[in-house]
């Protein structure tokens, strides 16, 4: 369940890449692709053309919708579900829509005013013994219940204490012994500067 597969590729200064591997056109591409598939989910309308580049690629990833500094929707996971980032990138929106209470209610001008931000795992989630030593701000947390997991992407959460409440308050788990906490690493491309993302 844990398994991740990353691609990193070495590239000439000219197109040098920045954040998660990507360059600068290929990230705006895959922000503007992941709010298209937002806006589309949510009008029933035609899905929006894929980036052809990321079909060649196979990630996991999280996508995360935002307004302000008030997440509203996040999906994802540490192992591709889909053939290629594309795929990963669409089927996360609709299941961030679908299974994210907190997108309940959205509006059309909200949505027009969403921040978009994909996170790409690096490595394997670490487990931890005491959910207090992540740092929220440089890492994430995933708390997995008996039911399903809650994770918060790096910058998501100010305190490990506030995230981990968060997370036993999703699950409907008032019990924190039944839970098991893991730390992750992660590299994210914002519509926003990843720093101002969700403070």
């Amino acid at each position: 369940m844990l398994l991740l597969a990353l691609l990193l590729l070495a590239t000439p200064p000219a197109i040098a890449k920045t954040s998660a591997g990507f360059n600068r056109d290929e990230s705006a591409s895959l922000i503007r692709y992941a709010k298209e598939c937002l806006v589309s989910s949510i009008n029933n309308s035609k899905p929006p053309v894929a980036p052809e580049f990321a079909k060649k690629l196979q990630r996991p990833c999280f996508v995360t919708f935002f307004i302000g500094n008030r997440v509203f929707a996040c999906f994802g996971g540490f192992t591709p579900r889909k053939a290629d980032l594309t795929e990963e990138i669409a089927a996360n929106v609709a299941m961030a829509l679908k299974n994210d209470r907190r997108s309940r209610g959205i509006t059309a001008d909200q949505i027009s005013k969403a921040g978009v931000q994909i996170t790409f795992p690096v490595g394997q989630p670490q487990k931890v013994g005491d959910y207090s030593v992540i740092d929220p701000l440089r890492e994430g947390m995933f708390v997995e219940g008996k039911h399903g997991g809650v994770a918060f992407v790096p910058g998501e959460a100010r305190t490990a204490n506030w995230a981990f409440r968060q997370a036993l308050r999703r699950l409907g788990e008032q019990d924190a012994s039944r839970v098991t906490v893991y730390r992750f690493r992660a590299e994210a491309i914002s519509s926003l500067n990843m720093t101002d993302s969700f403070r």
